[in-house]
């Protein structure tokens, strides 16, 4: 038991030592953040920097909102389309369900950069280029075909005597997933929901594709660009890049129960 301590411990300080760092260097005095790369954080710290660091990114209040509204639309489209699927693969009986499925497990082979060019030559055809549409479509239309996997897998491991249940109660199959079986896996929604919020709210190269108008502009393209120009300091493009991984942070910190939950109970049924 010690020993597995000491380790987590160890892999703890490991994982954590950058984000140390990164708040350490967020609060060096401007110009002395490399020549001084260790120092305590409360002492002397240059907490102005943050107020400096989100005045050169932009209008950030804008940049928050248009990141939330494009991360929230994302989750809720991600956990409809993927918990409905990952039922109808695992509850319903229909033909070709079993080739339907391997086919969507199949589309997980091919990386995203791939099907990149398509996608964007066609949503340039739908005249959806410079909207949000692009950055919200592919997950609301069920782009993760490996959370389709998860909630079929958690769907199948329900006793069938609920959905027997449920028929001898006069429920529809609709009614059945959604008062019946979706109550009983929302650990696996709440992981989904964790995963969905990581992805789109660091992502970086669907917003750098399709999004031109700076109006429209989402926290990841503010970033790229403070860390482009010239004038950029160590000390603030380190404070801009804390706030923007400040509400990861926090979901993942908040919601960390659901997610070992989850992972608990795939462990034991598997």
């Amino acid at each position: 038991m010690r020993a597995r301590t000491l380790t987590l411990v160890l892999v703890a300080a490991l994982f954590g030592f950058p984000l140390a760092l990164l708040l350490d260097l967020s609060l060096h005095p401007e110009g002395t953040g490399l020549a001084r790369p260790t120092r305590a954080l409360l002492m002397d710290a240059a907490f102005e920097n943050y107020a400096e660091a989100l005045r050169r990114m932009g209008d950030f209040p804008r940049l928050f909102a248009n990141t939330m509204v494009i991360t929230t639309l994302s989750i809720a489209g991600q956990l409809f389309v993927c918990s409905f699927a990952g039922f109808a693969f695992a509850r319903l009986s229909f033909r070709g369900r079993d080739a339907l499925f391997l086919a969507v497990l199949t589309t997980m082979l091919v990386p995203d950069h791939v099907a990149s060019v398509p996608r964007f030559l066609l949503f340039r055809s739908l005249g959806l280029v410079d909207t949000w549409y692009p950055l919200i479509l592919p997950t609301v239309l069920g782009g993760a075909p490996f959370f389709i996997f998860l909630f079929r897998q958690a769907f199948a491991s329900l006793g069938d005597e609920l959905g027997e249940a449920a028929r001898m109660d006069g429920a529809s199959p609709l009614r059945a997933y959604w008062h019946v079986f979706l109550p009983l896996v929302r650990p696996m929604l709440g992981t989904v929901a964790i995963f969905t919020f990581l992805a789109t709210w660091n992502d970086f190269w669907a917003p750098l594709l399709y999004v031109m108008s700076p109006e429209k502009r989402t926290l990841t393209l503010a970033l790229a660009g403070f860390s482009r120009t010239f004038s950029t300091s160590v000390e603030h493009l380190m404070a801009a890049s804390a706030v923007v991984l400040a509400p990861c942070l926090i979901v993942y910190f908040l919601a960390q129960n659901v997610f070992l939950r989850a992972v608990r109970v795939a462990a034991k049924k598997s």
